[in-house]
């Protein structure tokens, strides 16, 4: 079985800087305990992170070797970060992000 805080918890403390809390909150969803700036300020709030792994996504986790995991850990990277500053730049009020990942991979 794989775990998924293992798995992502490197990804996250690699995008952030920071040492973050991750923990199962549910079959194939993550939470985090995640730091972001307000807009245009150097304050930084809590929030809490919410990471959705779909049904093919984790199928393809299962079956993935060592360096397979670690390629998609890479991929897992890109996608993460890519939808957290699009996050940012929403200026959201709220304090939670939700993020589904539904796919990790090339596209072809």
């Amino acid at each position: 079985m794989l775990d998924l805080v293992a798995f992502a918890k490197p990804v996250l403390d690699e995008i952030t800087g920071q040492d973050v809390r991750t923990w199962n909150s549910g079959p194939r969803v993550l939470a985090a305990n995640w730091q972001v700036p307000e807009f245009d300020s150097r304050i930084w709030r809590v929030r809490t992170l919410t990471i959705a792994f779909t049904h093919d996504v984790m199928s393809q986790l299962m079956h993935a070797d060592q360096q397979d995991l670690c390629q998609l850990q890479c991929m897992l990277d890109r996608f993460l970060r890519a939808r957290l500053g699009m996050h940012s730049q929403e200026n959201l009020g709220g304090r939670t992000f939700m993020i589904t990942v539904t796919h990790l991979g090339v596209d072809g």
